[in-house]
């Protein structure tokens, strides 16, 4: 017998809409250590940027076949969207980071720098070139567009490997000591800037 803590699944027309069940654990261990508050300003932030996506998504006749919530975020499986031409492909890519540093923007303006200060870290990171962020998939169309096709794994390779270095050394000196949370996220870094696929 065996027995699965996977994930429960509900349809939405064409899009299924998946939680794991890592999703609901990290969300609670996360609100379980939150003490300032923090995590409903970052919630709210990560829901922006992927409703961002998913906005641009539907306005370019794009529909997500699956939508999964798990434990690392959000990930919206899209494969209409590489039909697509580059310039499609390049908004539905960019709309998450775009939406971060305008909501971080009238933040900034409202009033509430932190919540500005968190937006605008979520549009940097998601832009760094590496696993399923955004920044891969934006780089990968430019590289493509500019280089050989036998050289775009190589280039791929090395721009994430040099993200996590300039990753990392920023950590090293905007940081403020070492926390669990920056350890685990260089450590990610690096894992999915290793990886040649």
């Amino acid at each position: 017998m065996r027995i699965q803590f996977t994930m429960i699944e509900f349809r939405l027309s064409r899009t299924a809409l998946r939680v794991d069940f890592s999703f609901v654990a990290v969300l609670a261990l996360f609100f379980w250590l939150d003490t300032d508050g923090f995590g409903l300003t970052a919630l709210a932030v990560c829901a922006a940027h992927e409703a961002a996506h998913l906005a641009v998504m539907l306005a370019c006749g794009v529909t997500p076949e699956c939508v999964t919530f798990y434990g690392a975020g959000i990930r919206i499986a899209a494969p209409e969207t590489e039909l697509r031409s580059t310039g499609v492909q390049a908004a539905v890519y960019s709309a998450g980071c775009v939406m971060n540093f305008l909501l971080a923007i009238a933040l900034h303006f409202a009033g509430l720098p932190v919540a500005a200060a968190v937006s605008c870290f979520t549009g940097c990171f998601n832009l760094l070139p590496v696993g399923e962020f955004d920044g891969r998939r934006l780089l990968r169309l430019f590289v493509a567009a500019h280089a050989r096709v036998e050289n775009v794994d190589g280039i791929m390779f090395w721009c994430g490997v040099l993200s996590a270095v300039i990753f990392g050394a920023a950590a090293a000196v905007l940081g403020r000591g070492v926390s669990p949370t920056l350890l685990i996220t260089a450590a990610y870094i690096v894992v999915m800037a290793l990886r040649r696929v």
